[in-house]
């Protein structure tokens, strides 16, 4: 029973360093800071770079203009 809980867990890391990585060739990211390859991180590295991706391309968007916010008058 532990083996198969280990198997699901193991695939449920791969599933998710699949779709990361897709993401992150999506975004134009190859490469980490450090000059590693992606597909060569592990799944915590690439839920940073991936986090800090999506926030670089929202502060581009939003000096673009392209992202509004809505300033509440509390």
């Amino acid at each position: 029973m532990n083996q198969i809980s280990d198997n699901k867990r193991q695939q449920a890391v791969n599933d998710r360093r699949t779709f990361i990585i897709n993401e992150l060739y999506g975004m134009g990211v190859f490469y980490t800071r450090d000059g590693r390859k992606v597909e060569n991180c592990r799944l915590f590295t690439l839920e940073q770079v991936y986090i800090n991706e999506k926030h670089r391309m929202a502060q581009i968007k939003e000096q673009q203009g392209e992202i509004m916010f809505i300033k509440s008058s509390i």
